[in-house]
């Protein structure tokens, strides 16, 4: 799964960059705009589950988590003041992302095993509690945006990426940057309690009927919503029933169930085989593609040719397909090549202890 949302981010960056004219009512910009809308919903849910996974391990062993939150928190934090000098075309070099993002929930995140101890002294189930947390984190971050209209993301690119002092990054990082903490924090909070155990028999039928009702359902009440009141349906930045920026409570719900629904078709033990086999690789290295793929970007950018929008759409398949290919060729001859595995050497306090993560 985490393979699907690194090259799906890779095809909407690229489809980003295209100068080819876009019409939203078009078929293939609502294709488009559909994988680029699930793309980071998926990655922050994955990485949720990842982190979580790997606390879980090492607590079992023992170990101190502090150097390996640490490392890795700092570290995405960093790349993603490297992605400035990648590409200067679309961000500030002290501009926040979903590297930010994910780096301030991996120095966090410990903490939730103490809030997970008071759940349970006061007899409330720990996986309950944190996904009441999502909730209660979605609908803060709506309030905010409610009550105080300049925290809101936008309403320009620039206003999301231009970072003006300290406590403009920190501003833009937590509340009114292109993925701030809240309340993208609550992808990562239902990824870190998703089941992993393979689905089959009754329980398969019945889990997959579950999520892909709610996933369903909740993008059919959205479109009712839309055409009761004339509102957009789903717009990047503006008034809409659906908005990425900033990330509107029915955004969250539909995007966070179908990412769970998607989860649930990946636990069927009929795409554990060949799914695996062509995704997997790229989720391995899904940070280090993230990484280079906007250093090819920026080098690109200025030579794409704009030959409409059908074209257009097929380049950026094209270049989810090299990227996917790129990664099975380095996980057959260099797997050991890559940003995740510096992070592990650097973050790992038994570096004889292997793992994927």
């Amino acid at each position: 799964m985490r393979g699907l949302a690194i090259l799906c981010m890779v095809q909407v960056h690229t489809a980003a960059l295209m100068p080819a004219p876009v019409s939203i009512d078009h078929p293939i910009a609502l294709i488009s705009a559909s994988i680029g809308g699930m793309a980071a919903p998926m990655f922050v849910l994955i990485s949720g589950w990842a982190f979580q996974r790997g606390l879980d391990r090492r607590r079992a062993r023992g170990e101190s988590v502090l150097r390996w939150s640490l490392v890795r928190g700092g570290a995405l934090i960093g790349l993603q003041f490297l992605l400035g000098l990648l590409l200067p075309q679309r961000f500030d070099i002290a501009s926040p992302g979903i590297l930010t993002l994910l780096g301030i929930c991996t120095l966090l995140f410990p903490l939730y095993y103490i809030r997970d101890d008071m759940s349970i002294r006061v007899g409330i189930n720990p996986r309950n509690a944190r996904i009441l947390r999502a909730i209660f984190t979605t609908f803060f971050a709506w309030f905010i945006y409610t009550t105080w209209a300049n925290l809101r993301p936008g309403p320009m690119w620039n206003d999301m990426i231009q970072v003006g002092s300290i406590l403009d990054w920190f501003t833009k990082a937590v509340i009114s940057g292109t993925y701030p903490l809240l309340p993208w924090v609550a992808y990562f909070i239902i990824g870190s309690i998703l089941d992993e155990r393979p689905l089959e028999g009754d329980t398969k039928k019945i889990r997959l009927q579950t999520t892909g009702s709610i996933a369903f359902g909740s993008l059919i009440l959205t479109g009712i919503i839309c055409y009761q009141t004339g509102i957009s349906w789903a717009v990047t930045m503006g008034d809409g029933v659906l908005t990425f920026f900033p990330a509107n409570p029915w955004f969250v719900l539909v995007s966070c169930s179908f990412s769970v629904f998607i989860w649930d078709l990946f636990r069927t033990t009929t795409s554990q085989n060949w799914m695996s086999r062509i995704l997997a690789p790229s989720g391995r290295l899904s940070l280090t593609i993230y990484m280079l793929h906007f250093a090819l970007l920026g080098i690109i950018e200025p030579y794409i040719p704009n030959h409409g929008l059908e074209i257009a759409f097929m380049m950026t398949i094209a270049h989810m397909a090299i990227w996917s290919i790129l990664a099975h060729i380095q996980q057959n001859h260099t797997p050991y090549l890559s940003i995740e595995q510096l992070l592990h050497k650097f973050s790992n306090s038994n570096p004889r202890q292997s793992e994927s993560e």
